[in-house]
């Protein structure tokens, strides 16, 4: 059986998949699953970014 994986290394790799999916509603999830988190603090700011840039 393998050892459970790193819980940073999994948050790091939801925060990179939020990052590919570059949405407001991708950072938000991530943000709202993370609350603690210092990623949580960059995706709430990324989204209100792509909130404020609106739609392209």
């Amino acid at each position: 059986m393998r050892p459970p994986g790193d819980p940073e290394v999994a948050v790091r790799e939801q925060f990179e998949d939020a990052q590919r999916r570059n949405s407001e509603a991708a950072y938000r999830l991530f943000a709202e699953r993370h609350p603690g988190h210092a990623l949580a603090r960059e995706a709430e700011r990324r989204a209100e970014r792509l909130r404020q840039d609106g739609p392209r």
